[in-house]
């Protein structure tokens, strides 16, 4: 199995697919790829760890696998943290697990405003299937979930409001309440577990600690390979010549690559069209023990609201990150880590419609792009009602207060303050430094080039033989965590490759010799 080449790096190598990135979308073609026989390179910028690095530290975690050690952010009123990994997995490796599908109603639109017929619903479900049966996606055990998630969702329910238990990728998950940080168990089917180790069972290459740093094209506009830096164990430069380039480096750094290199880009909407899931939480203190993190953090949701953009999700944190992400100080913050195995934690993901945000390269930022982001409109109302309805079901659940992130607001006791919040009419700057997760639509797809990045096969409209794979990808905000549906969508390219390359080959086998020559 051939893994990461650390000691002696090659200056050039040859290969039918290089990939760069190993999340969701790279690591899934890689598999695949690789398992029909084809040479597959994948360029990953970030360390292979495996469940024994994954110590249940989440500070040592954040520092050894999130980009910029977690403090990546979309800068706007407020500002937005936008966790992202940069390791073997990519995100898959951070994330809690769940995988949800894709909402009809968004596979439509995709359909009728931009013109993606050729993406049906009935291919989708065969899609969705294969990678839900290889990751051993299932619902959340309630005997594992945890008491948060259980209290919550019963309180939820007796309000006569819609949840369940969440599909996860997790095998005999065991509850250690740390998924966003490394399973220690390797139960979180992420790709690091998964897809990247049968990529390497079936032939593939990682070069982990490798920075794809251009696009090689030829003079024709073709992709011919990728010229990187191997970062480890001290800088070199390494060309990966290849008959496929697959870019998935992710809904950031896809359209930051691009952008450096000024290409792909004859639309104008490269690193635009920027759709994030913004995040609104709420803690609440009860008098019965909730003894988190113990359990799954992200378990059981509330999807009654979902068709007006508003998906209810449990998001338990250990004591150290919820220390820092409180919005108390001094004495009130002492008092109430004093009482934190009675905190109960609950997030609302809100699908914007109004908002929007930009991915650029500027002069000041070196080797990272400027991210921008800016939260308005009807998406400030959807924050609004998502933290009043968390706080409802909290005292129904026997709360005695609940704080949220929205200022004038920040600790709730009662009905009366509730009243208050919904009737106050709210500003960007209301809300406090807030999360943000799945970035998408920066290299969007569609049917027309005047006005996507990418055909619907994920080719550019650009570049031949340059595809690309990952959220950057989605043409709207889904509503629901993305990265099943962007596995989907990267076996679904994989196919498309190999029709190609197997079309070339029977052409080139089937040319007479001599055509052409004198």
């Amino acid at each position: 199995m051939k893994r990461s080449i650390q000691i002696a790096w090659p200056r050039e190598m040859d290969a039918d697919i290089a990939v760069i990135g190993s999340g969701a979308g790279g690591a899934v073609v890689a598999k695949e790829l690789a398992e029909l026989g084809y040479n597959v390179v994948i360029i990953e910028e970030g360390r292979y760890f495996t469940r024994e690095d994954f110590n249940l530290n989440p500070l040592e975690s954040i520092l050894k696998m999130y980009r910029q050690a977690g403090q990546s952010l979309a800068i706007g009123t407020p500002l937005f943290l936008l966790p992202l990994g940069c390791t073997v997995g990519g995100t898959t490796t951070i994330n809690s697990g769940t995988c949800l599908r894709m909402p009809r109603r968004v596979l439509k639109r995709w359909q009728l405003s931009y013109g993606l017929t050729d993406i049906d619903e009935t291919e989708m479900d065969l899609l969705y299937k294969a990678v839900e049966e290889f990751l051993f996606v299932k619902r959340a055990d309630p005997e594992t979930a945890g008491k948060n998630a259980q209290i919550f969702l019963e309180a939820a329910q007796k309000m006569g409001l819609s949840g369940g238990w969440l599909p996860r990728n997790a095998k005999d998950c065991e509850g250690f309440g740390v998924c966003a940080f490394g399973c220690p168990s390797d139960a979180k089917q992420s790709m690091n577990v998964s897809y990247i180790p049968a990529a390497l069972a079936a032939g593939a290459t990682l070069l982990s600690r490798c920075r794809a740093e251009r696009i090689i094209i030829n003079k024709d506009g073709c992709a011919t390979g990728v010229s990187a830096i191997a970062l480890d164990p001290s800088p070199a430069e390494i060309k990966i010549h290849a008959r496929i380039v697959v870019l998935a480096a992710g809904a950031i750094y896809s359209p930051y690559l691009l952008l450096k290199q000024k290409i792909c880009n004859s639309s104008g909407q490269v690193g635009r069209n920027l759709h994030i899931h913004p995040c609104v939480s709420t803690i609440a203190e009860l008098d019965r023990r909730l003894d988190n993190p113990k359990g799954i953090p992200q378990s059981s949701y509330i999807d009654e609201f979902a068709a007006d953009d508003i998906m209810l999700e449990g998001g338990t944190m250990p004591p150290g990150i919820h220390a820092m992400n409180l919005p108390l100080s001094g004495r009130k913050h002492r008092l109430h880590m004093n009482s934190y195995p009675y905190t109960g934690i609950f997030g609302g993901m809100i699908s914007e419609t109004g908002s929007g945000g930009t991915v650029t390269v500027s002069p000041l930022l070196k080797d990272r792009p400027l991210v921008r982001y800016r939260f308005r409109g009807a998406d400030l109302n959807k924050a609004k009602f998502a933290v009043s309805l968390m706080a409802q079901i909290w005292f129904a659940a026997g709360a005695r207060k609940v704080y949220t992130p929205i200022a004038g607001f920040s600790e709730i006791t009662g009905a009366r303050q509730l009243a208050d919040l919904e009737r106050a009419r709210l500003k960007p700057s209301d809300f406090d430094a807030l999360t943000a997760y799945h970035p998408m639509g920066t290299c969007r797809m569609g049917a027309d080039a005047k006005y996507s990045v990418v055909k619907s096969s994920c080719e550019s409209w650009d570049v031949e033989r340059l595809y690309i794979v990952d959220g950057s990808i989605i043409p709207t905000s889904l509503g629901v965590n993305p990265q099943l549906t962007i596995m989907a969508l990267a076996m679904r390219a994989a196919g498309i490759i190999d029709e190609r390359l197997q079309g070339e080959a029977r052409r080139k086998l089937n040319k007479p010799e001599g055509r052409g020559q004198t």
